[in-house]
């Protein structure tokens, strides 16, 4: 199984966690089972430790052991262990037994005849020892008395204890497994048909995906891929009214361009061709000025998920520039167009490019929209944000339609100027990938004024 899909990684760290759990439970139960394992025997060790206890005694002032060889070696007698005994006096003296135990010092505050238990060794054994002291008599030192018990019953009950409870847990620990894939396999169920529900869809369905029977934990994945879905949707329908309104838009100077040729073939005179011509010349420049417009939006658009290509741009370079592209046909109305800048600090973050259409959009349709005589002015000026301000003595726009300029291919009634609609929307697909602010004032100078905001890209 490859271990890049999510079920396979589900079910290795399930079977990584139930590896940990079953080793943590193994060394538990080994614990426990050897402390369990030690109470048996360690009820017959302190038995034994009594009993060797027992046949101290003292008589004639001197201390009596009472220990005959054959209850020597039944005390001493194990068939799987190895037991030791020792008495020995509070000086240390090997009274009676095996001298390997080791020696538990004598203190005030031993309570006497009370059986203690320890683990301890002899040699390379480990063993149990169970020791008392004992007084034999009012003004006599205590005797340590000890029986010491090799482990060899002991560890041999735990192992078994242990392997009684291992052994069923290796068919138990895969059938776990196989429940855990099965029950893995049925939760990613909804991911299949998820699945095979998409792959059926044709390329342009972008409904919604039903969120019946779709559990909890992967219901905000499918909510925000129905979002998604729904921001293509209405792109996509965007796009095809664009397409469609540019396609409506471009039809009519082509159809007078076809016109008009027709009529200059009919004509009979080279004069009344000359009028038929210099007519095709400005439908081909409205022509040629549209789809540089919508080439411009094209590019808008499609630059607004690339923020990488912006770079720092001084603004009392650029509109100065932009405003002497446009110097001829200010003068060819007589339209005083001026230019002042009233910060030290012009420089933003955007596109150099779409930055200069903005602008150019911006002072072409003040122009445009200004009579013959009038006056343009274009404002540098940075308060708590960066401005630059337009403003014309033209026909202005009324206040119910200054929102509706920024759709494309809208334009005002009643204006008898050409335009293609194009310019501000431009603008504002141009503003909204720099996030920057447009809006549209009342000028002092009786027409309309601009106002570009910059807030969030000036140039540190």
């Amino acid at each position: 199984m490859s271990f890049d899909t999510l079920l396979a990684e589900i079910l290795l760290w399930l079977l990584i966690i139930l590896l940990m759990v079953w080793s943590i439970g193994v060394v538990m139960i080994y614990n426990v089972t050897g402390k369990f394992a030690n109470e048996p025997y360690d009820v017959v060790l302190s038995n034994n430790v009594q009993a060797l206890a027992n046949v101290v005694g003292f008589s004639a002032g001197r201390i009596s052991i009472n220990l005959p060889r054959a209850a020597r070696e039944i005390l001493v007698t194990d068939s799987k262990d190895r037991i030791y005994i020792q008495i020995v006096n509070a000086q240390g003296v090997l009274l009676v037994g095996d001298d390997a135990i080791p020696w538990v010092p004598h203190s005030e505050n031993v309570v006497l005849d009370k059986i203690s238990l320890r683990d301890d060794e002899i040699g390379d054994e480990d063993v149990r020892v169970a020791w008392l002291f004992k007084r034999v008599a009012p003004d006599t030192e205590p005797l340590l008395v000890q029986v010491a018990e090799t482990r060899n019953k002991r560890n041999g009950m735990a192992a078994r204890i242990v392997s009684s409870v291992i052994v069923p847990q290796f068919v138990i620990v895969p059938i776990a497994v196989l429940l855990v894939y099965f029950a893995v396999s049925r939760g990613v169920t909804p991911l299949h048909r998820l699945q095979d529900e998409l792959r059926e869809r044709r390329p342009s369905d972008l409904t919604p995906i039903s969120l019946k029977s779709i559990p909890a934990e992967i219901r905000p994945l499918i909510e925000a891929l129905n979002d998604t879905m729904a921001q293509l949707d209405e792109s996509l329908s965007e796009q095809r009214r664009f397409i469609a309104d540019a396609a409506h838009q471009l039809k009519t100077p082509l159809t007078g361009l076809r016109t008009q040729a027709e009529l200059a073939l009919r004509e009979g005179t080279p004069e009344r061709m000359q009028v038929r011509v210099r007519h095709m010349l400005q439908a081909v420049e409205r022509l040629a000025d549209m789809t540089q417009k919508l080439l411009v939006l094209a590019r808008a658009e499609a630059m607004s998920a690339h923020n990488s290509l912006m770079e720092s741009v001084n603004l009392a370079e650029l509109v100065p520039d932009v405003a002497r592209e446009w110097a001829t046909h200010a003068m060819d109305k007589r339209i005083e167009l001026s230019f002042e800048n009233f910060t030290h600090d012009s420089r933003v973050q955007g596109n150099a490019r779409l930055l200069h259409e903005l602008f150019a959009n911006l002072i072409d349709n003040a122009i445009r929209y200004t009579p013959e005589g009038g006056s343009v002015a274009i404002l540098i000026s940075q308060e708590e944000a960066l401005y630059v301000d337009i403003e014309d003595s033209g026909i202005g726009i009324a206040a119910d339609e200054r929102d509706k300029v920024f759709d494309r291919f809208y334009r005002v009634l009643g204006t008898h100027t050409d335009g293609s609609g194009l310019g501000l929307p431009i603008v504002k697909e141009i503003a909204a990938l720099h996030r920057i602010d447009i809006a549209l004032h009342d000028s002092a100078l009786g027409g309309i004024r601009v106002r570009v905001t910059f807030r969030d890209s000036v140039s540190a």
